[in-house]
């Protein structure tokens, strides 16, 4: 059965996506609409030296200043949705009684979360603490599925998520700790 394709509906993106996503909504009511052409002004010029000035070995890169025209233009909890662009995969996990096939079905979901929307690799926008993002999806068979996700700390930056399609029995959450380091430098 093909998967329809619906726009996803945030503040925060203008992004299309294999989801059967309906509704999403962010804490932040006053984020930038995005997908806009973004200009990049002449005195922009020394960015990357900037940036290089800032990199030691060991350094922690979520601490490194970048100017906001190479940023995604969405929070990392937004981002986070990426993990669950194929939520129909999910649903019959819970009905396959074979071990081995089941784990199977949830590598393939797992793997399925590894592409990269929008095209291009940027860094999300980091959330401030408290911040929310609450999205769910409308599955063919008229179920939903509901997902949250909360920046939890700050220093060390982490964000909580819950996923859950109670009609299926499908429950899925946990803390994302990103950590980049520089390892060496040229």
């Amino acid at each position: 059965m093909p998967v329809p394709h619906l726009r996803r509906t945030s503040q925060a993106s203008e992004f299309v996506f294999p989801l059967f996503l309906s509704h999403c909504r962010s804490s932040m009511e006053d984020s930038p609409p995005s997908g806009e052409d973004e200009l990049v002004e002449p005195d922009q010029g020394n960015v990357l030296s900037h940036i290089i000035s800032q990199l030691r070995p060991g350094a922690d890169l979520s601490r490194v200043v970048l100017p906001t025209f190479i940023l995604e233009p969405r929070s990392m909890l937004e981002r986070i949705t990426n993990f669950m662009a194929h939520p129909e995969t999910l649903l019959p996990m819970s009905t396959i009684e074979d071990p081995v096939e089941r784990f199977i079905s949830v590598v393939k979901f797992y793997l399925s979360g590894w592409h990269i929307k929008p095209p291009g690799v940027k860094k999300p926008l980091n959330p401030i603490l408290g911040e929310t993002f609450t999205c769910y999806w409308d599955y063919p068979d008229e179920t939903r599925a509901y997902y949250i996700s909360e920046q939890t700390s700050h220093h060390p930056p982490k964000s909580s998520y819950f996923f859950a399609a109670p009609e299926h029995k499908i429950r899925i959450d946990g803390t994302l700790k990103p950590r980049s380091k520089v390892k060496d430098i040229f």
